[in-house]
């Protein structure tokens, strides 16, 4: 070897030493796992499935619930009757009241149809003005509270937020007078406290908002309808003439919720 060579000391792989080692590195480095993937590239880790099938548990689970309200009721203006003769002029007052229900979105309707129980009542009154037609005499005071416990089934549109839904509902509607003071002057005199168990039955429209997983606000309109017949006795035992009224009302109610 000449005395150049041996002056510059060349080796035969000292010049790939810098390639051999960046390849290295770029291989480790392609070996990593990158975050929230898996070995294979465009697909999710272990910990994003277990999220994933954690979501679509919580999204097909059967929802149950229940919920508090208040209510209010403006009943239409249907004729008090004593022994079938209707009293003209009569009102019908409604009051303040409230109420609970109980309900499930089974996870086989997907969670849209649903069924629920409630139990709600209001109070009110009856009132007709003493008028005289044809020589007959008639007047009506009375204090009416209503006591409904219902079933109802549900359809509603299952957004993340809001919820609108429908529905329609039957069960055993109460109608208790207090203070009643009916008279006719053909027929007799209607007086007392009295009560009555009717089938009731109701249409109804509503809108869910989910304040967090598991609260929520919702309003709702009623409209109800029951026919009741209250019997009477005089002082001896003897049966009485008996009041009727058919019975509709529109109702106004909201509340809070809580799911489970």
């Amino acid at each position: 070897m000449s005395a150049i060579g041996k002056q510059r000391g060349i080796k035969p792989f000292s010049a790939l030493r810098p390639w051999i080692g960046m390849i290295a590195t770029a291989g480790l480095v392609a070996m990593l796992p990158i975050s929230g993937y898996g070995a294979e590239e465009g697909k999710p880790s272990e910990t994003e499935k277990t999220a994933e099938a954690g979501n679509a548990a919580e999204e097909t689970k059967t929802e149950a619930y229940i919920s508090l309200y208040i209510l209010g009721s403006n009943p239409l203006n249907r004729n008090v009757e004593l022994s079938n003769d209707p009293f003209p002029q009569t009102s019908v007052g409604g009051g303040l009241g409230g109420g609970i229900k109980v309900g499930s979105y089974p996870a086989f309707a997907n969670r849209i149809l649903g069924i629920e129980a409630e139990l709600f009542g209001h109070n009110g009154d009856i009132v007709a003005p003493l008028t005289t037609t044809g020589g007959v005499t008639r007047s009506a005071n009375a204090t009416l509270n209503v006591v409904n416990a219902m079933v109802n089934l549900l359809l509603r549109y299952p957004g993340d937020v809001l919820q609108p839904y429908v529905g329609v509902g039957g069960g055993l509607s109460g109608g208790f007078l207090r203070g009643a003071d009916i008279q006719q002057s053909q027929i007799g005199t209607f007086t007392g406290t009295a009560g009555d168990a009717a089938f009731g039955y109701q249409f109804l429209a509503g809108l869910r908002v989910n304040v967090s997983e598991r609260f929520f606000l919702f309003s709702e309109y009623k409209y109800f309808l029951a026919n009741y017949k209250w019997e009477s006795e005089d002082v001896l035992g003897a049966a009485g003439p008996s009041a009727s009224l058919d019975f509709r009302t529109h109702i106004v109610a909201g509340g809070v919720g809580f799911k489970f």
